[in-house]
């Protein structure tokens, strides 16, 4: 009888282990001091653009949730990084017009099928641009897997304000390429 009792607890555990997902933290390259400064006070110079990426909320929530996913940024369809939800990423752009989109880190079944949605901007010198990825759940919200499938969660991204970059650790992307980042 304690064989079948136990033999149930761990199925159960077994089971709860594989539907609950994983996100596992972004490999991350931080600021060196200096860069974390300038960063900091938004200065920019003025043959770039300066763009600002931070998570967002979770939409729609009664709450005003932020997410706490691990994102990959894309540039045109290209990763230049990833973060994790106590930084920013601050990316040093070329002026002219770019497609933004983030995924989040996640082996979870559900969050592993987003869909992006483009963010179109057309970067100017010396500008900053602060922004937000933000998560819709889709049919998941309501419906766990099987909504999922009819509606798939999707990222977003929003403008934001420069104090949602407050309390955060700068971080810089890991793979640009120097037609799209300046260094």
């Amino acid at each position: 009888m304690k064989k079948i009792y136990a033999f149930r607890i761990f199925l159960a555990m077994f089971i709860f282990g594989l539907l609950g997902g994983c996100t596992t933290p972004a490999v991350i390259q931080k600021a060196d001091p200096l860069a974390e400064y300038k960063a900091k006070i938004f200065d920019v110079d003025a043959s770039k653009s300066k763009i600002y990426f931070v998570n967002g909320k979770v939409t729609p929530n009664m709450f005003n949730m932020d997410h706490s996913y691990p994102s990959d940024f894309y540039v045109n369809d290209i990763a230049i990084g990833s973060m994790n939800k106590d930084n920013a990423m601050v990316v040093d752009l070329i002026p002219g017009s770019y497609d933004l989109h983030w995924l989040p880190r996640s082996t979870d079944l559900i969050d592993k099928n987003s869909l992006p949605q483009k963010f179109k901007i057309k970067a100017e010198a010396g500008q900053v641009i602060v922004l937000r990825g933000d998560y819709s759940l889709g049919g998941a919200a309501y419906f766990g897997l099987i909504g999922s499938i009819a509606s798939p969660p999707k990222t977003s991204i929003t403008v934001a304000s420069k104090e949602d970059i407050s309390n955060k650790v700068i971080v810089l992307p890991q793979n640009c390429n120097p037609i799209i980042c300046s260094k």
